[in-house]
């Protein structure tokens, strides 16, 4: 068991970082913008952040987590991916979904791809690179995220392509976790009653050749979605002969990989600079 002092320790350091980190950053933000069309079910709103330099710029769908049924694109861990994004020279939308159990899969599905479309739909006007589009999640919304990396072309998207995914702490396969009131609650039937459904809103069972290279990273203490998530997830893109790469946070569950990616975080930018943010 690490040692609470060199904890402690650890993580004041690590927090003095991420504030001297944020405190110099520069950027223009859009707020509360309508992604939904009209008609749409609910009136679902996201943040533009782009960086204070010229464009276009390439951008980043940036997706909470919170077991499918909480959460806020306004937490920290959130905000922090989009600062850390627009230092880097990307725009990030970071969006509100649906949420369970009012809302069942595919609900949050259908949102993040209508706010693809919008993002494709309003880049002239926001300066940004509809050709460079890339999603991040945590959690729930890694998983999410991981779903549209894999049914590639996606569908009512106006034709958007991800170019790249990055995925902390995603689970990847829900049928390992078939007693999980939080799944049941999203999928809204049991495993046993609907396995094709089940099957469906799993990432590990979407992957093909056409799937998006995936930055995956988590926690080797992970207890909420086990390490074997992201193991099988790497080997299932691995196969397929997409690009994939695993960051292996040794002593982390799940919420300090989400709040202390810190280094993680940043080799996964590195990550878009190699599938996304670079020109041929």
């Amino acid at each position: 068991m690490i040692n609470l002092l060199q904890y402690l320790s650890r993580t004041g350091v690590i927090l003095f970082c991420l504030l001297c980190f944020g405190s110099g950053l520069r950027a223009e933000t859009a707020t509360n913008l309508v992604y939904t069309p009209a008609g749409w079910p609910a009136e679902l709103q996201g943040d533009l952040h782009r960086p204070a330099t010229p464009g276009p710029h390439p951008v980043v769908l940036v997706v909470h987590g919170g077991g499918w049924s909480a959460g806020s694109r306004h937490e920290s861990y959130v905000t922090d991916i989009c600062k850390r994004l627009t230092a880097r020279g990307y725009a990030a939308f970071n969006v509100s979904y649906r949420l369970a159990p009012q809302h069942l899969y595919p609900a949050p599905e259908d949102d993040l791809r209508q706010a693809l479309q919008w993002l494709r739909g309003h880049a002239g006007e926001y300066n940004l690179d509809a050709g460079r589009i890339g999603a991040w999640g945590y959690s729930a919304g890694a998983h999410l995220v991981s779903l549209l990396g894999n049914r590639q072309p996606l569908p009512d998207s106006g034709g958007v392509r991800l170019g790249a995914v990055i995925a902390g702490g995603t689970p990847a396969d829900l049928r390992k976790w078939p007693n999980s009131p939080l799944v049941r609650a999203f999928i809204g039937q049991s495993r046993d009653a609907a396995p094709e459904l089940w099957a469906d809103a799993s990432p590990v069972l979407q992957v093909s050749a056409d799937s998006a290279p995936h930055f995956l990273y988590h926690g080797r203490l992970d207890t909420l979605v086990q390490f074997d998530q992201a193991v099988d997830l790497e080997a299932a893109l691995r196969k397929a002969g997409v690009p994939v790469q695993l960051h292996v946070l040794p002593l982390y569950g799940h919420i300090l990989a989400a709040l202390l990616a810190g280094e993680a975080s940043e080799r996964a930018i590195d990550f878009l600079d190699q599938h996304l943010g670079r020109r041929p």
